[in-house]
């Protein structure tokens, strides 16, 4: 049998260890739910990126058409598609 004496000695031990767990559990589930927000946040950024990247797929697409350029080549360069005097065939 446990002695009279060792009681309040046992309880404030056990007092002590259950507020010390309390306290772990409590670091602990604080910690996990800002890892977890921040792993939200860089899901999001993922998405905002794929979202990104396809507009960017969907732009370069539209600047590259074989018509953008022949525009831009006649506009910006002042090019011209060669008349049949100006051709000069080179046989190998």
């Amino acid at each position: 049998m446990i002695n009279a004496r060792f009681l309040p000695l046992i309880f404030i031990v056990g007092v002590l260890v259950l507020t010390t767990v309390s306290m772990a559990v409590v670091i602990q589930v604080y910690d996990f739910r800002k890892d977890f927000s921040y792993l939200q946040t860089l899901k999001q950024d993922e998405v905002d990126y794929e979202v990104k990247w396809g507009q960017l797929l969907l732009e370069q697409s539209a600047l590259t058409q074989p018509s953008r350029l022949e525009q831009a080549a006649i506009k910006d360069l002042q090019m011209h598609a060669p008349s049949q005097d100006e051709l000069i065939i080179v046989k190998p």
